[in-house]
């Protein structure tokens, strides 16, 4: 045979490929030439391409023992990088199994360096142990992180023209996770401060070389107003802007009429009228400082305990699957909140517009309507669109002040309320927060236990000067009136979530496994799937997320999910054909994709709480402050400093020498803690040594009077 006959009558890389991973039956050479339709005789080609497209990448996908009697095929795998390490070596993840790490070269055979959040496929280099961690090497980059990264210039670090060269910078990037220096051409256009943030474009390098890049922007310094908002979205990209297709959509969507019957909409004049439930006094409880509203609650008394309605915000109504408009709220999954910085899922006229129940205006919703018994069981409930207007946008302040007080509020009582607020409760029937807090805690006696979900944050609350800088670090103050708007939700996403295994409608569940004896200590962590399964924190067979869809993508489509199965009342579209995006695979990778993205906000909240918290701090450098421990380990203590409630470590390198081998002079030593002061919930004194408000980090020191 001709050199090259055999691998020239195969078809392409592509082609196996594909054929490849559209099963899971192992196959050996034979098989698969039988089932492509060619000639034995071609096994040796075949065996040759496969090592190939091995070495490129191209069997990366297959599921496990696919291939079987192929020997010597090079292990590869998809990796998403995780952390640049100092010596020019990457961590990363197996994209397939987050659980296995890996160790990388951390330069592509292009010469360009990876970064945190690049997908690779790697060349796996033989197990050495069971336990060990697997080493690599990149062979091409799938998808690629934002080359620009932001960047801080650091002290003293300029150098002087040399042998024609340009003067250079050296350049801390504000990433934590790159822990590497830059090194950049000075700018002509004058000097550069040190601190100064820049934007910088990371170049190819040569192994070896000092890591190169270009100068772009400079952003201004770490510790200006907003650029602790500014570099965490930067060092988490996410979108930052809706495309001029979703905010004209979004705009022609708000401008909709809001009525009972959609005979004066062209294009909805088929959908069934709603039910009007504007003649219940429906109220939101939300933060002081929220503009979207997504729920409201009604409740009244009857013979044998409760009946409920929980009015949710029917965006599923405004946005279509598929348009430019979901397509964007699905990128992005979530809205983020940082602090004195919001980043909404759905554009301001519909997030903080049309879909938000804002009080005296018309709104379309999907309610659920449940009876309670007197311990808090549901009996019954339906599930439908309609039409609300909102008695009143009250806060949990406000709420917590009236069931406080005596009922009804007396003129004081109002006094100490905005006026605003006052006035909304004084339309309110007086039996209505009371009667809310009954079935409220009719609803918390039935539960087996309330974790996690209930919505507990544990963030501090930042206070801005009119200029934009951080003056305080207060906790997060947990009120019995959240627990009570909790309760609501919890009931509404369980009726939902029953609903969905009900009627089997192929929908997001929210999914919270128990810790078996292997697991540590800590809480699993809630995720989206698209089967059924146990939420262990709320002690309940089924849950989902129902109660915010101009928030959470998740919570759309399991409106989506309801709706095109026909609900048993007024203002039921008829059942829709499942959808390409409703399928198994296309809901799986869905909650892939919804758990990354809520992933990635609380990642870049707590980062911009933790720059916020470096600028609050700078003026009380050198000064003892107080510490909890949370953990230890090889490197040091975990903490979280009192003052600002935000997490911090101190370094075993910044812990005292206790042998005495270098200071005789005992009597004036820090004394180094006992394992037992370094246990969790331990307070510790430490001493802020420094602060970096570009990468959101402080230097501790153990005080003279740790103990």
């Amino acid at each position: 045979m001709p050199k090259g006959k055999g691998a020239s009558a195969l078809p392409g890389h592509d082609v196996l490929r594909s054929f490849l991973e559209s099963d899971s039956t192992p196959l050996g050479p034979t098989d698969i030439l039988r089932a492509l339709g060619l000639p034995p005789h071609l096994k040796a080609a075949l065996r040759t391409t496969l090592h190939d497209m091995a070495l490129a990448g191209d069997l990366a996908r297959l599921p496990a023992g696919r291939l079987k009697a192929i020997s010597g095929l090079p292990e590869t795998a998809y990796a998403k990088v995780t952390r640049l390490r100092s010596d020019g070596h990457a961590y990363a993840q197996l994209v397939e199994d987050p659980n296995v790490s890996l160790l990388l070269v951390a330069t592509l055979p292009d010469g360009n360096l990876l970064l945190p959040d690049d997908v690779v496929v790697a060349r796996l280099r033989p197990r050495t142990s069971l336990r060990a961690r697997r080493d690599g090497r990149p062979l091409r980059l799938v998808s690629a992180a934002p080359r620009r990264i932001p960047a801080s210039i650091a002290p003293s670090e300029r150098t002087e023209p040399h042998g024609g060269l340009p003067p250079t910078l050296s350049l801390i990037p504000c990433d934590r996770r790159l822990d590497l220096t830059l090194t950049a051409p000075a700018p002509s256009d004058g000097e550069l401060e040190t601190g100064t943030v820049v934007l910088a474009e990371v170049q190819p390098s040569s192994p070896g070389t000092a890591t190169q890049a270009h100068i772009c922007a400079h952003l201004g310094a770490a510790d200006a107003p907003g650029m602790a908002a500014q570099l965490s979205v930067l060092t988490h990209p996410m979108p930052t802007a809706f495309s001029a297709a979703a905010e004209e959509q979004a705009h022609l969507a708000a401008a909709e009429p809001v009525v009972l019957t959609n005979s004066t909409h062209p294009n909805r004049t088929n959908t069934p009228p709603r039910k009007d439930l504007r003649h219940l006094p429906l109220i939101t409880i939300d933060d002081v400082t929220a503009q979207d509203f997504d729920d409201a609650i009604w409740a009244e008394r009857t013979e044998d305990g409760f009946h409920l309605v929980i009015a949710i915000a029917d965006v599923a109504h405004y946005v279509p699957e598929g348009s430019p408009l979901d397509l964007e709220a699905r990128e992005r999954g979530n809205s983020v909140y940082l602090p004195g910085h919001t980043l909404p899922m759905l554009p301001l006229s519909l997030s903080a517009g049309a879909c938000s129940l804002k009080p005296n205006e018309d709104r379309f919703c999907v309610f659920v309507d449940l009876t309670l018994s007197s311990d808090g069981r549901i009996l019954s409930g339906t599930l439908g669109r309609g039409i609300l207007r909102s008695a009143a946008r009250l806060t949990y302040q406000t709420v917590q002040t009236a069931l406080d007080a005596s009922l009804p509020l007396n003129e004081s009582d109002l006094a100490s309320l905005p006026a605003d607020q006052a006035d909304a409760l004084k339309a309110l029937p007086a039996d209505l927060l009371p009667t809310l807090q009954a079935a409220a805690i009719a609803l918390q006696t039935s539960a087996t236990t309330r974790e996690g979900d209930t919505g507990t944050e544990t963030e501090p609350v930042v206070t801005f000067d009119d200029a934009g800088n951080p003056t305080a670090f207060t906790p997060r103050q947990r009120l019995p009136a959240h627990d009570l708007v909790a309760s609501f939700m919890i009931a509404a996403n369980r009726f939902a979530a029953e609903e969905l295994h009900r009627r089997r409608a192929p929908g997001l569940y929210r999914t919270h496994p128990a810790p078996t004896n292997t697991e540590p200590s800590g809480r699993l962590m809630a995720r989206y799937s698209a089967s059924p399964g146990q939420h262990y924190g709320l002690g309940l067979d089924y849950y989902t997320h129902f109660s915010s869809p101009i928030r959470r993508y998740a919570d759309l489509v399991t409106h989506r999910a309801l709706l095109a199965t026909g609900v048993p009342a007024i203002g039921s579209p008829p059942p829709q054909p499942e959808s390409e995006h409703a399928s198994r695979p296309a809901l799986h990778a869905l909650a892939e994709h919804l758990h990354f993205t809520e992933r990635r906000a609380a990642s870049a909240t707590q980062a911009c709480l933790n720059r916020l918290a470096a600028v609050f701090l700078r003026p009380f450098t050198g000064q003892t402050l107080q510490a909890t421990v949370t953990g230890t380990t090889r490197s040091g203590i975990a903490l979280t400093l009192t003052k600002t409630g935000t997490p911090s470590f101190l370094f075993r390198s910044a812990l005292p020498d206790d042998s005495g081998m270098y200071d005789d002079s005992h009597h004036a030593r820090t004394r180094m803690p006992s394992e037992a002061m370094l246990r969790a919930g331990t307070m510790l004194s430490v001493v802020l040594t420094t602060t970096n408000p570009a990468q959101g980090t402080v230097g501790l020191a153990i005080a003279p009077n740790a103990r």
